[in-house]
């Protein structure tokens, strides 16, 4: 063998001084090494022939398969790995060849890195193994392109990015990727990433989560404004999305089609210095969660949330959106609906300043809207029904709203002017009897203080006209507005109709 070496890297080497740019080719396994020509230099025998090593790279001639040198050109910092069924064949670009270590068993890749490398490693995936998985460890920032792979893991996470640093997550452009994870183990998602994970891109990634899990973040994750592709968890007997310290969401959708635990949940971390500690922050998006297993919320924030714009939508058992910190809704869609508790519930402040929102809440006990400490109105349109519905407070600004105590039935809702022209209505999705707090609250801009409205069931609505989960805002789609149920003059903060 170190003959046969010796022997064709004189002969390439001679092809090599024929050409400017070529790839010198280092072949073991299942893995190839690329080195571009210009750059290895001299690649020198030691221990008696036995290694030899190319750009710092040293290799154990027994080990070497083959050496051959094409036109192919490959990119400094790149790791390719291509799933094949039961197999994976990985290409490392030589100037980063030193600082890997690979392990290649089936279809099952570990890639680890130096800790002392600070190159940033371009990782991409591609193929279909029912029987394989990813692994990287290291600790430097590093990018993860998933190019439509189909990966299904039988005993850990399909991907596992153990390394504490900027992980880049880049969903290839008109591509689906799809990750699952095996069953009953002790892993935590599919998809696990330890650092922080940022998503770039315009693929689609479709996870399911058979332990726990669908992904895993163990810092922040942030859907970049250049991201508008889609994260789509189909199940997970977890939580569909679980991140610790806090989610970022400028662009791109996160759509969880079932779970057993919370639909996104969101925890902060012990070191309490770390930036948007337990936070959700929402500037743009979507995110749809229709949440499946008994006592799970839609989304679970440990601090504060704060949503400027994007699409929300929550179904749940327990609470929609749910926090320990303040809640401020400045802008954007949300509809929040509990089967068996809250709405939307903060266990401080709630302050809706825009946007348009409805939430509906258990039937017995559930707070549509609740803020525990003070539910503030100063602006958006806004529609919610439950069992009870927390008091708005008077703050500079406030909007007028309306509220009502009593029965409500499965019936469709409009309010009516003085002059009984229709002003909003409000599509019921189930029936409601409190002898407690308000059961129902209306507010938006249009409604003035000091003008007396009238609330009629029995309303008339037509579906196709626009409205936002059944809240009309103006007459357009109110084709008739029922009879009167109960009258009252707006005030800010509130007035309570009767």
């Amino acid at each position: 063998m170190k003959r046969q070496i010796l022997t064709s890297l004189m002969a390439l080497t001679c092809l090599i001084m024929l050409h400017s740019q070529q790839t010198l080719w280092v072949a073991q396994g299942h893995v190839k090494y690329a080195f571009d020509t210009q750059q290895v230099g001299q690649m020198p025998f030691s221990h008696g022939g036995d290694t030899l090593t190319i750009q710092s790279k040293a290799f154990a001639v027994a080990d070497i398969d083959s050496i051959y040198v094409t036109d192919d050109l490959v990119e400094s910092n790149t790791v390719t790995v291509d799933y094949q069924d039961s197999e994976a064949w990985v290409t490392i670009a030589g100037n980063i060849a030193s600082a890997l270590t690979p392990t290649v068993n089936a279809a099952n890749v570990s890639m680890a890195q130096d800790t002392t490398s600070q190159l940033e490693v371009f990782y991409t995936l591609s193929g279909t193994s029912s029987n394989g998985s990813f692994y990287h460890s290291g600790d430097y920032k590093a990018t993860l392109i998933l190019n439509g792979l189909t990966l299904t893991s039988t005993s850990g996470p399909a991907i596992n990015i153990d390394d504490g640093k900027r992980i880049e997550i880049q969903l290839v452009d008109s591509t689906t990727t799809t990750l699952a994870d095996g069953a009953k183990g002790t892993h935590k998602a599919a998809f696990v990433v330890e650092g922080h994970s940022e998503f770039k891109g315009a693929g689609t990634l479709v996870l399911t989560g058979n332990t726990k899990h669908g992904f895993k973040s163990d810092e922040y994750m942030e859907l970049k404004k250049s991201f508008t592709g889609l994260i789509r968890v189909k199940n997970a007997k977890g939580d569909g999305v679980s991140i610790n310290q806090y989610l970022e969401v400028k662009s791109g959708s996160i759509i969880v089609e079932a779970c057993e635990g919370d639909g996104i949940q969101i925890d902060a971390k012990t070191d309490t210095t770390k930036e948007f500690n337990g936070q959700f922050i929402m500037s743009g998006g979507l995110i749809q969660v229709a949440q499946t297993g008994d006592g799970g919320k839609g989304i679970k924030v440990e601090a504060d949330v704060n949503i400027s714009d994007g699409v929300i939508e929550l179904t749940a058992n327990d609470n929609a959106l749910s926090s320990k910190g303040n809640i401020v809704i400045g802008g954007g869609k949300i509809y929040a609906y509990s089967a068996a508790a809250h709405g939307i519930s903060s266990s401080l402040n709630l302050t809706i300043a825009g946007g348009d929102i409805t939430a509906f809440a258990a039937t017995t006990v559930g707070y549509s809207l609740r803020g525990a400490t003070n539910f503030y109105i100063t602006g958006g349109n806004i529609a919610a029904v439950g069992a009870l519905v927390s008091t708005p407070k008077t703050i500079e600004g406030a909007q007028p709203a309306l509220t009502y105590q009593g029965t409500i039935t499965k019936t469709d809702l409009a309010l009516t002017d003085a002059s009984g022209n229709a002003v909003m209505a409000f599509a019921q999705q189930r029936s409601y009897s409190s002898s407690k707090k308000h059961t129902l609250l209306l507010s938006m801009p249009t409604i003035a203080a000091g003008s007396a409205y009238t609330l009629c069931n029995g309303a008339t609505l037509d579906a196709t006209a626009d409205n936002w989960h059944g809240m009309y805002t103006t007459a357009t789609g109110i084709t008739a507005t029922g009879t009167s149920l109960a009258t009252g003059t707006a005030a800010a903060p509130y007035s309570a109709m009767q």
